[in-house]
């Protein structure tokens, strides 16, 4: 009996424990059904309102593009560094806080373990090197050692502020470097509050450093997307405007966006394929193109630059301006910092914000001026006094620099720059009425500020009255007024383009659904002479180059009309500031360039070199230039003042280099070209047989087997094109042609040998 009771009760327990099974069983089948199907649509919606929100999302600047298709800014990440060094308590797995063992003092641990630390410290130094190389890493190192040794590090250490994004994110990677690597930190607004904001920020890169970078724009703070030149002026453009888009959560508190109607995550760059809210979308900016054409700014940047240093001079700039567009082709605008570079900076534009006084540059303005007044008649033919002369009891002597007392014509006057002569003119008719002869002045040149498309200060040229007859006079020549270089480049263009004076500017044109909408030429002023007197005045300027002032750069192959320009700065030193403006081809001009150099001790002829260099550049590049240069074909023997000479070929000479440019040149020039091989790729020029130059040719060149090449003579990219074709890496320093290598040539070459090169510029 008591053993059928006991099967009772365990069949009771047993079928009890079935049933609550199968309940629960049911219960949970029940609810996975009721949240799936049921109730499926409205936790879905919960979830999605949880993980997906509209965040907002920066638009993407867009870039500035050159004339000749290249990318002068554009937008990349760039990091602040900071890493937090701050001491903290270490906690046991049941997490209370550990205690050195037999006191009551806390065990604290530090950010990055020693080991860690010992061994990528190195690693990291080098990486900041390499991005700053003007700081060693040796000064990285005793910096961070510091910071993380110091009594009481800090949680917030500034390292060092805008380095690239690939170097913050490989810093970061490293094993216990994570935790350290700030990735948020606290600024100041205006209104004095703290705020949280990412250490990533978006830098404007300028692909060719600091060339034309004061035209292209600085960023004027760290934090605030506000620029100087072309990205301040066209900053509406460039910005786009910012929007919200559908974003999913992450872990991590992350947001990413989302392709619409699909959970695909998308880059910024794919904005317009993201769900935006509707009146906030996101429109990245457009891009412009600029009128700078980095070919001819890049040769204007390195022959201002030498000659700047060959002078001593403080600043200068060189421009050049497409004459019928007025596009500014070439900015340069390089100042002498304090470690004895010349760089373009922030705020000063030469060409723009310096105001001087432009010396005999000015004169043909004086000339034009009194070619528009109807009151009387100049002739080229006229004789004026030149030497030394006194025009007043209250005036000092006007004396020329270099010329005996005599009579010039008016056309040998201008030629040879004569101060005499110009302040004859003025005192001849208008010494009564010398209010006119400024207001005829200022109706032809831009006194007042231009409004150029570039973010910069622009100041009003200055001007003196003329009641004095010294200022009367030496108004004449150049002296009283203070005028921007850009603005007499203006003046000069004007006559380039018969008497119509067009605006100069820096922006050709905005990119709009791929294609270029370019903008209109702007007219200052449609007539600042006749046709005639613009011709009149171009042969006279032709006059100073072939026979006068600027005599130093004429040359067989194009015409240049120019002046030279010389206004002493401080009489006691003596220092001036040299200019030679002009334009070219004379017959037909294209293009006006002025070159200016501040505070040098020599004369205006010595800024007209670099105006060749950048001519000669474009007479090079532009094929639709009626004069093009001519190779002789019979060699010339040039001899110098100690009767040495030197051969010029009838052929163009090379020391090695590509067939294939080789053959470029020689079409450009209008050359025969025959290959000497089709085996070879590379070519050297073989020196003549005899005096004539007869047998000048070239024949092939082969880099000698596993040896390390000849570099000698060539010009860098030449030198690195044949020393990476054998395997080997190259470094450099220096400009202009190759005059020492190492590892010498016919060395053996070794895995990962490295080859360094000198260079130095040809005198």
């Amino acid at each position: 009996m008591a053993n059928n009771d006991r099967i009772t009760t365990r069949m009771k327990a047993g079928v009890l424990f079935l049933v609550l099974t199968v309940g629960f069983g049911v219960a949970i089948l029940w609810s996975g059904i009721k949240v799936t199907w049921v109730d499926g649509d409205m936790w879905r919606e919960q979830a999605d309102n949880l993980s997906k929100d509209y965040m907002p999302m920066k638009a993407r600047r867009g870039n500035i593009l050159s004339s000749d298709g290249q990318i002068l800014a554009t937008t990349v990440l760039e990091c602040d560094l900071y890493l937090d060094f701050k001491l903290r308590p270490a906690y046991d797995k049941q997490g209370n806080v550990k205690y050195k063992e037999g006191t009551r003092d806390t065990v604290f641990l530090k950010t990055i373990i020693d080991s860690n630390y010992d061994k990528y410290i190195d690693t990291v130094c080098m990486i900041l090197h390499k991005a700053f190389p003007d700081s060693s890493a040796a000064s990285f190192h005793r910096l961070i050692d510091s910071k993380r040794n110091a009594k009481y590090p800090r949680a917030c250490v500034l390292i060092k502020r805008q380095i690239p994004y690939a170097d913050w994110d490989r810093i970061r990677g490293f094993p216990g470097w994570n935790r350290a690597v700030v990735k948020e930190v606290t600024y100041k607004t205006e209104d004095g509050r703290d705020t949280l904001q990412s250490v990533i920020h978006n830098k404007r890169f300028h692909t060719y450093g600091n060339m034309a970078e004061s035209t292209i724009g600085f960023r004027k703070y760290h934090l605030e997307e506000s620029y100087t030149g072309l990205d301040g002026y066209y900053d509406s453009i460039l910005r786009g405007r910012d929007g919200k888009v559908l974003c999913r959560r992450l872990t991590r508190g992350s947001w990413i966006p989302v392709r619409q109607g699909s959970i695909e995550a998308v880059s910024e760059n794919d904005s317009l394929m993201i769900d935006s809210i509707p009146g906030f979308p996101v429109i990245n900016g457009q891009s412009i193109v600029s009128t700078i054409d980095t070919r001819l700014q890049d040769i204007a940047h390195y022959s201002l630059e030498m000659a700047l240093r060959r002078y001593g001079s403080t600043a200068g700039c060189a421009i050049l301006i497409e004459t019928a567009t007025g596009n500014v082709l070439v900015n340069s605008s390089l100042i002498l910092d304090t470690t004895g570079k010349y760089r373009e900076i922030p705020y000063r534009n030469v060409a723009l914000t310096d105001l001087y006084e432009p010396g005999s540059i000015f004169k043909p303005v004086l000339l034009t001026a009194m070619y528009n007044d109807p009151s009387f008649k100049l002739d080229t033919a006229m004789l004026l006094p030149v030497g030394k002369k006194r025009f007043s009891m209250n005036s000092k002597v006007v004396e020329d620099h270099g010329i005996a007392n005599g009579q010039f014509p008016l056309w040998k006057a201008v030629a040879v720059s004569s101060n005499v002569a110009f302040c004859e003119l003025a005192w001849r008719y208008y010494n009564n009425r010398r209010d006119s002869l400024f207001a005829q002045v200022a109706r032809i040149f831009p006194f007042p500020k231009i409004g150029v498309d570039i973010s910069v200060e622009e100041y009003k040229s200055l001007t003196h009255k003329l009641t004095y007859d010294n200022d009367f006079l030496r108004f004449c020549y150049g002296y009283t007024s203070s005028v921007s270089p850009l603005r007499m480049a203006t003046f000069y263009n004007a006559i380039a383009n018969k008497g119509r004076m067009v605006k100069p500017r820096f922006c050709k044109g905005f990119i709009i659904d791929g294609e270029m909408e370019e903008l209109p030429v702007q007219v200052l002023n449609e007539h600042i002479c006749s046709e005639e007197t613009a011709l009149t005045l171009r042969d006279m300027l032709v006059g100073v180059v072939e026979g006068g002032t600027g005599d130093n750069i004429k040359n067989d192959t194009y015409s240049i009309a120019g002046k030279t320009g010389t206004a002493v700065t401080s009489p006691n030193a003596p220092t001036s500031n040299a200019t030679f403006v002009g334009f070219f081809p004379a017959d037909n001009p294209k293009y006006t360039c002025l070159v200016m150099m501040e505070s040098i001790r020599s004369f205006g002829r010595n800024a007209a070199p670099v105006f060749q260099d950048i001519a000669d550049c474009v007479v090079s590049l532009d094929k639709d230039l009626e004069c093009r240069p001519t190779i002789k074909k019979l060699a010339e023997i040039k001899r110098n003042q100690k009767g040495k000479g030197r051969m010029v070929y009838a052929l163009p000479t090379v020391t090695k280099a590509p067939q294939a440019e080789v053959r470029l040149v020689h079409k450009r020039l209008g050359l025969d070209y025959s290959n000497i091989t089709m085996q070879s790729k590379w070519c050297t020029f073989r020196e003549p047989i005899d005096s004539l130059g007869q047998g000048a040719a070239y024949v092939k060149y082969e880099s000698p087997r596993m040896q390390v090449p000849n570099c000698y003579g060539m010009t860098v990219k030449d030198a690195l094109l044949l020393c990476r074709s054998a395997g080997l890496d190259v470094s450099f320093e220096g400009y202009g042609k190759v005059v020492s290598q190492e590892p010498k040539r016919g060395t053996p070459i070794k895995r990962g040998m490295k080859v360094h090169l000198k260079l130095k510029a040809e005198k």
